[in-house]
């Protein structure tokens, strides 16, 4: 396979990426045996717990320069190539901003927003024809990987935990990026969240009805899957409540 293959917009060797199929399933399981591995070794030695959270440092921006510029370079450097408002890039970019200085606030809506956004984006990943081993296979799982990786990193190794009340407070400041977002696309006549009009291509909000239904049906959506995230802190915070009960 030559390297114009690896990088091309429209592969013709590679085959198309299937849902759930052998390389999707090494996919995970690649990325899912790399962040139990070296969180588990960050916790035992300093020294890779060192390393560690500076390859999450250097990983993440360099991959996102990379593929930005994949992008521009097959789109005309248009805006929507060289900036991105969807959820998990705002991920992306908190998680660099937390390895530097963390904060309590921003990493909560990490919380949210990257287990929420990166784990559905890496079961059902929106890459169509770009197969492994094509460079976009393998740019959407790191990234997603890496934003994933990060979180629990912050959990089991910082040992940083969610505060109670943290779901309300996400779910009122997501809303507001929401609408954010929407002047935003108004203005620049892009469709970051999907929240101005439906994706060109197919998706699972095809059959949540017409705009601005379906909108609706994503508020639902994300109000059930915030809310399942925050079954872990829950369970966290009556445990610790019962410990201090018997002391």
């Amino acid at each position: 396979m030559s390297f114009y293959e690896f990088i091309s917009k429209e592969p013709n060797v590679i085959k198309p990426f299937i849902l759930f199929g052998k390389n999707h399933i090494l996919a995970l399981l690649t990325v899912g045996f790399f962040i139990a591995t070296f969180t588990n070794l960050s916790n035992k030695s300093e020294r890779i717990h060192k390393y560690y959270k500076a390859f999450l440092l250097t990983a993440l921006p360099i991959q996102e320069i990379i593929f930005r510029l994949w992008d521009c370079f097959y789109h005309d450097f248009r805006f929507e190539s060289m900036f991105s408002l969807h959820l998990c890039s705002i991920a992306i970019f908190f998680c660099i901003i937390l390895l530097v200085k963390y904060n309590q606030s921003m990493f909560e809506v990490l919380y949210f927003w990257g287990l929420g956004g990166a784990t559905q984006a890496l079961l059902t990943p929106d890459i169509t024809i770009y197969g492994f081993p094509h460079f976009r296979f393998f740019q959407v799982f790191l990234s997603h990987g890496l934003i994933i990786a990060t979180i629990i990193y912050f959990i089991f190794v910082e040992d940083k935990r969610i505060r109670k009340g943290a779901l309300k407070r996400v779910l009122i400041n997501t809303n507001i990026y929401a609408m954010f977002v929407f002047f935003v696309n108004s203005i620049f006549n892009t469709n970051y969240l999907f929240i101005n009009h439906k994706p060109y291509t197919p998706s699972l909000i095809d059959i949540l009805g017409p705009w601005p239904f379906y909108i609706i049906w994503l508020e639902l959506i994300m109000i059930f899957v915030f809310s399942l995230l925050y079954m872990p802190v829950l369970y966290v915070e009556k445990k610790e409540e019962l410990k201090a009960s018997l002391q």
